[in-house]
């Protein structure tokens, strides 16, 4: 992605950027250039090895500030998030998840719930990358149906005591904190009586352990054991048996968000293929020059710019105050329907170098994967769609 302007072009997005923001978003590609290497990627991925380096470096350039309230240290809005996260996500949809996480989930939660001394406490450290957060949400039996959890917290006294079991929690190895979301009354129905607690890391009774999953290395996915630990009262998040509620404003912009990073990632993954279609030779001219192949990559590029369009054009309702949630829907399953595409027919035109892990396009195939899943499956998303549809 040397040329910005051409690959993610000026013209298509001006409605949605303004000079500013298109200058922030190409500095993001020229510090992500210098520091997020193929090598580098390559090496902690394989090593399962924590990208330390780089949240540093997004610390220093105060990447974890956007969109967090000037009065805690942040700076912009929507817009400079969605142009930074598409680059980032071009360098490393494993890093920009990681982003997400803290930012967007966990941070626009403290924003939109916590008691001031907790945001006044953790919200300029987050701002300045001093502090880390996980959301823990997800257990093995609820999957798409999260509301359905189990993970239970009673109160006792000046604390709540909690135990249950969260699956493919991210980042929970680095966390200061994590964002727990546990049932604390039965309820009338299974999205009432589920409440948030921001638990500290370690607590007593507490358990974090890796999973080993088929991408994202850099940053694990853990499962998280509570037996009978102890979190205070104080840590809890919103109002008491209201979280599913309250959550469902965070859950909206994680949509908005996962588009503009897999969007990223599919174009990094066609301009390596389209690279080596170049510079690949058979019968004596490169294989980009037989239709076949380049008009696979036509169509590949044309599918991650309707991607890449959808993404803004959510992110611009949101960034208005506007209802998203069928946009949102739409980018998503959109743009993780064609990263999984482009990871697919890339390792194809690269073949058996493509399946080789020198090359960066086995990353993308075992990564584009997962984004056909977090963040709402594709067809819990289409769901959301279909009732806008038939309504």
């Amino acid at each position: 992605m040397e040329n910005l302007e051409k690959l993610m072009g000026r013209r298509e997005l001006a409605q949605y950027l303004n000079p500013e923001q298109f200058e922030f978003r190409e500095s993001v590609h020229r510090a992500l250039t210098q520091h997020a290497t193929p090598d580098y990627l390559r090496r902690h991925d394989e090593q399962k090895q924590f990208p330390t380096e780089l949240v540093e470096l997004i610390g220093k350039q105060g990447w974890f500030a956007v969109t967090l309230p000037e009065e805690y240290g942040g700076v912009g809005g929507y817009m400079d998030m969605i142009g930074m996260l598409e680059v980032m996500g071009y360098h490393s949809s494993t890093l920009a998840r990681y982003w997400n996480i803290n930012v967007n989930m966990v941070g626009g939660a403290l924003v939109q719930l916590a008691p001031p001394t907790i945001k006044e406490q953790l919200l300029p450290l987050l701002s300045e990358g001093k502090t880390f957060f996980s959301f823990a949400l997800s257990e093995n039996g609820s999957g798409s149906d999260a509301a359905s959890l189990k993970t239970a917290a009673v109160r006792d006294g000046d604390d709540f005591v909690v135990n249950g079991t969260k699956m493919w929690i991210t980042g929970a190895v680095q966390a200061n904190h994590v964002l727990l979301a546990c049932r604390t009354d039965k309820g009338e129905g299974k999205h009432e009586g589920i409440s948030l607690l921001l638990v500290p890391n370690p607590t007593p009774g507490m358990e974090v352990r890796p999973i080993d999953l088929l991408g994202g290395h850099m940053v694990r996915s853990c499962e998280i054991n509570f037996i009978d630990a102890r979190v205070p009262a104080t840590q809890l998040i919103g109002d008491l048996h209201s979280g599913w509620k309250q959550l469902m404003g965070v859950l909206g912009k994680e949509r908005i968000a996962l588009s503009a990073i897999v969007v990223g990632a599919a174009q990094s993954a066609l301009d390596l293929a389209l690279g080596y279609a170049k510079e690949r030779k058979q019968f004596g001219r490169s294989i980009a020059s037989f239709q076949t192949i380049n008009h696979r990559l036509v169509e590949l590029q044309t599918q991650i710019d309707c991607a890449r369009l959808l993404a803004y054009r959510g992110a611009s309702l949101l960034a208005a105050g506007q209802p998203c949630n069928v946009e949102s829907a739409q980018a998503k399953f959109f743009a993780g329907d064609t990263y999984m595409k482009v990871a697919l027919e890339g390792l194809q035109i690269m073949g058996a170098n493509g399946y080789s892990m020198e090359y960066a396009m086995q990353r993308h195939f075992r990564e584009a994967k997962v984004f056909q899943i977090l963040g709402g499956t594709g067809e819990i998303l289409r769901n959301i769609v279909a009732r806008e549809l038939l309504s």
